[in-house]
């Protein structure tokens, strides 16, 4: 059984973790922010009026459920560049997990964690449309 041996030279490779790197540093501030926010609890002082009704609360709670979704959506990007770190390395990186086909560079500098060819991806989010990340 051959294995299967990226495109990608050592140059492009460079390219790559260079994205990575500039792509996890943005995502590291994203996240420090997010927490400072809900360090701050700026969404409790809507519920800390005296005059509050329902829809005051209401609101404070999409608040703080739309910071979490975001805060998750930003752990799994970059959890999955840490992973794509962890396999730059590898013969295979590079190549799709579904078809074995080639990732564009461009693709792969753009979203260093990506996994799948571009229609390879469009079957895959077709398919699993809808399916829950664990938020919200």
């Amino acid at each position: 059984m051959a294995i299967a041996m990226s495109h990608l030279d050592p140059q492009a490779k460079q390219a790559i973790r260079d994205a990575l790197q500039q792509q996890r540093d943005f995502l590291v501030e994203r996240l420090r922010a997010g927490l400072s926010e809900r360090e701050q609890n700026q969404f409790s002082a809507v519920l800390g009026r005296s005059t509050g009704d329902s829809s005051d609360e209401a609101l404070a709670t999409s608040l703080g459920d739309l910071s979490a979704a975001r805060q998750a959506l930003e752990m799994r990007q970059f959890h999955a560049l840490d992973d794509a770190a962890r396999r730059l390395d590898n013969p295979d990186f590079g190549l799709c997990e579904d078809c074995g086909g080639e990732i564009p560079l461009a693709r792969l500098i753009a979203n260093p964690g990506a996994v799948r060819c571009i229609a390879c991806q469009a079957s895959h989010e077709r398919t699993h449309a809808g399916m829950a990340h664990g938020s919200l």
